[in-house]
């Protein structure tokens, strides 16, 4: 770890430092270390190497021991322990909230991977399809070939060659498309723009597997079924459709297999995107439109800085109002500690949520207050603002009754002097967190300006330079709050763009299918058709008699794929507190954009046959 014996005014303590604890302890006020149980802080983390990583449990068991009896003392019956967390794994998990701004979570990795391979999968099953369903056009050339003295070992062997050959050159283009797409996949993973696609061993390795596995999976089932034909009855033409190896049958569960996995994917498009849009319209309980939030470090040089700063800004004329601050309402930082309610002997079972905000913050973040008053000017906690959440856990139903009473923590006494309406602390995956708000000059390290919509971009430059004329020393770095609520989405939009494209490619490739085992059973019938239009048979019913048996296995596919995507989604919901009820017309609408699809792909078709005119078709008859 990095030690700083003497740390300068100018140090930027909004990005991450390594300091040694000798640095921390002498430096408490300025890093908010204090050395009580009963607080913690999401800022520290503490980093320990293992003689052995493999007994990290083991580790984690002893660890989780230690301060047990004084949290037991301060948390009444709240639970806290420590862990550890592997290194390797502090970039992709969320579990512990404890590591910064994740760039994507294995959930998300393992999502995209398996909606990757059901992709493939149905590429491979669309190869077995049509290449079974065409397994009776290559009969005659089995016959011969078995005549000649052609073994099954070798018609497998040759029918495998073909089937590799299309798979490498689908590779190599896959390959060079993914190349060429790279900077694309940014909007749905956070792949680094320059990364060794083709020199990579991993990936060309990664690459090759897929090749070997995709030429087993689409090849061996159609080369067996090939293989298979009696040279007697593939000469004279008579291999019927089902007496391939299973058949219809299997290519129509083939089709219903394809259907499931498509229409998983666009009712959790559907789903994701009705979810993101609930998120957007809700009422965060404050006003997150035009204001601007930007940071700046809490030194003491910068904090007797803090009133001139605020007279630069509001000097401007679209400002409206400036309000200094611990972080916004909204924010993914927690300040927690344990405390005590009123004359009650004990602390609280549970830790109460701080932000440190001046007297300005309720005007310019629009908070409603619900009785007493906001927060009066001072330097140092004076008095308290506390939300309804709080209320409600101790129990108190009237918002005027905790007016005049006390909040202990250590040894201050804070009265409360009002009581505001809830607003969201946090993601809208976490529920309400009972709130206190004080001033305490020393620890605001945020602005919030409220602006007028006049000209933005001169405004924000305005700002700029008014803080670098006060601050110059530090770098002026911000963005509008309704931008920063919609950063705390990002994993779920990229879910739901993920979702939207596979969805799309996955109905694509299914249709692609679909049209040409329809284009294989209209030539399977042609004479059939034309016989029952010159007998009478409107074009009408032979689009019916064509199509109904496709649609119906798209049908199947969604009363199968429905319980499916519930179950998943179901799942993904959960991990909202606040979220949409899941209802059954959203799983129709979305059975109906498939089967809809899937309709126009058959009808296309179907249409061509039969229309057709039947003396071609019956001309050789």
């Amino acid at each position: 770890m990095g030690v700083f014996a003497d740390l300068p005014d100018n140090v930027d303590f909004r990005f991450p430092y390594l300091i040694s604890y000798a640095t921390l302890d002498n430096n408490a006020n300025l890093f908010f270390h204090y050395e009580e149980w009963g607080s913690c802080s999401s800022n520290d983390q503490l980093y320990a190497l293992l003689e052995d990583p493999t007994l990290l449990e083991e580790a984690n068991a002893i660890i989780s021991e230690v301060g047990k009896e004084q949290y037991a003392e301060v948390s009444r019956g709240g639970v806290r322990v420590h862990q550890l967390q592997p290194l390797s794994d502090l970039h992709y998990n969320e579990e512990l909230q404890h590591s910064g701004n994740h760039r994507t979570s294995k959930r998300q990795l393992r999502i995209l991977s398996f909606i990757g391979l059901l992709i493939l999968i149905i590429g491979c099953f669309n190869f077995i399809n049509l290449a079974t369903a065409q397994a009776a056009l290559r009969a005659q050339e089995v016959g011969v070939r078995k005549v000649l003295g052609s073994t099954p070992r070798q018609l497998v062997s040759q029918f495998m060659s073909e089937t590799v050959f299309i798979v490498l050159i689908a590779v190599g283009l896959g390959t060079l498309l993914a190349q060429m797409t790279l900077p694309l996949l940014n909007e749905i993973s956070s792949v680094p723009d320059n990364l060794p696609f083709l020199t990579d061993p991993k990936i060309i390795g990664f690459l090759a597997l897929i090749a070997v596995t995709v030429t087993i999976l689409a090849g061996l089932y159609p080369a067996l079924v090939l293989a298979k034909f009696k040279p007697k009855r593939a000469l004279r033409s008579s291999i019927a459709n089902n007496e391939t190896i299973g058949g219809t049958i299997i290519r129509k569960s083939i089709v219903v297999s394809q259907f499931i996995i498509a229409q998983v994917l666009i009712i959790g498009a559907m789903l994701t995107v009705m979810q993101l849009n609930y998120i957007k319209n809700q009422d965060l309980g404050f006003d997150e439109e035009l204001v601007y939030n930007f940071f700046f470090n809490t030194d003491s040089t910068t904090v007797a800085r803090q009133d001139a700063l605020r007279q630069a800004l509001s000097a401007i004329p679209t400002v409206q109002s400036v309000s200094f601050n611990s972080d916004p309402p909204i924010s993914r930082g927690t300040w927690a500690s344990n405390f005590r309610y009123s004359s009650r002997p004990e602390d609280e079972p549970y830790s109460i949520t701080m932000k440190f905000v001046d007297a300005n913050y309720q005007e310019t973040y629009g908070i409603q207050l619900i009785a007493g008053r906001w927060l009066s000017s001072s330097d140092t906690i004076r008095d308290a603002v506390v939300n309804m959440t709080l209320l409600k856990k101790l129990g108190v139903t009237d918002p005027n009754e905790v007016i005049g009473q006390e909040i202990t923590m250590g040894s201050k006494k804070i009265p409360i002097v009002g009581v505001t309406n809830e607003f969201h602390t946090h993601s809208l995956h976490k529920e309400h967190l009972p709130l206190i708000l004080s001033s305490y000059k020393e620890l605001y390290e945020a602005a919030g300006v409220k602006i007028r919509p006049d000209n933005l971009s001169k405004t924000v430059a305005a700002m700029q330079a008014a803080f670098d004329k006060v601050l110059p020393e530090q770098v002026f770095d911000g963005d509008f709050l309704d931008e920063n609520v919609a950063s705390f989405y990002e994993s779920e939009e990229r879910l739901a763009l993920t979702y939207q494209i596979f969805g799309l490619i996955a109905i694509l490739i299914s249709c692609l299918g679909l049209f040409g085992l329809l284009t294989h059973a209209a030539h399977q019938r042609i004479k059939e058709i034309g016989i029952r239009k010159v007998i009478g048979a409107s074009v009408l019913s032979i689009i019916t008699l064509l199509s109904k048996d496709f649609i119906n296995l798209v049908f199947i596919a969604f009363v199968i794929a429905t319980p499916i995507a519930y179950y998943f989604m179901n799942q993904w919901l959960q991990d909202f507190v606040y979220r949409i009820e899941l209802q059954w017309w959203m799983f129709a609408l979305a059975g109906l954009v498939a089967i809809g699809i899937a309709l126009l792909t058959v009808s296309f078709q179907s249409i061509k046959a039969a229309l057709a005119n039947p003396i071609d078709s019956l001309r050789n008859e």
